[in-house]
């Protein structure tokens, strides 16, 4: 968990709404998120009670101030409150992701590799000829009720 408070934007327009720089668009979290990631901003510490005064630039310390948090302790902090596996989770978006969007869009504008978005596709049950047929289908949709 590499995520620095340098990632962490404020909304110019939105008073209270805070973003994540995690790529080239930023993410703008909803107000109850923001909220949240502003409390982990003001409260984050490193993990060695010894170190817990010092300054630290990862919004997930882990035990030194230089070093962000390992993803097995994170993956066993959040096991113990009641939240199920992150790569279950991570599968789920993941193909939730190509059954929405083209393979090859979904590579371009996550900055994948075209081999992996597309294991993905195949993974969900996706061909061309469906991501075809189902751009056809829409783009002849109904004008008025049947």
């Amino acid at each position: 968990m590499n995520l620095t408070t340098d990632q962490v934007l404020v909304h110019p327009e939105e008073p209270g709404v805070l973003g994540l720089q995690l790529g080239r668009d930023p993410l703008w979290l909803r107000p109850r998120l923001s909220a949240l990631l502003q409390h982990l901003i003001n409260e984050r510490r490193p993990l060695a009670a010894t170190l817990r005064t010092r300054e630290t630039p990862y919004l997930f310390p882990g035990l030194r101030p230089d070093q962000p948090m390992t993803s097995t302790t994170l993956q066993r902090r959040l096991t113990r409150l009641g939240i199920p596996s992150t790569s279950k989770a991570r599968n789920g978006a993941w193909l939730a992701m190509v059954g929405a969007v083209h393979w090859k869009m979904l590579a371009d504008l996550l900055g994948l590799a075209d081999g992996t978005a597309h294991n993905w596709h195949k993974l969900n049950g996706g061909d061309r000829a469906s991501y075809v047929a189902s751009r056809l289908k829409a783009s002849q949709a109904p004008t008025e009720p049947e």
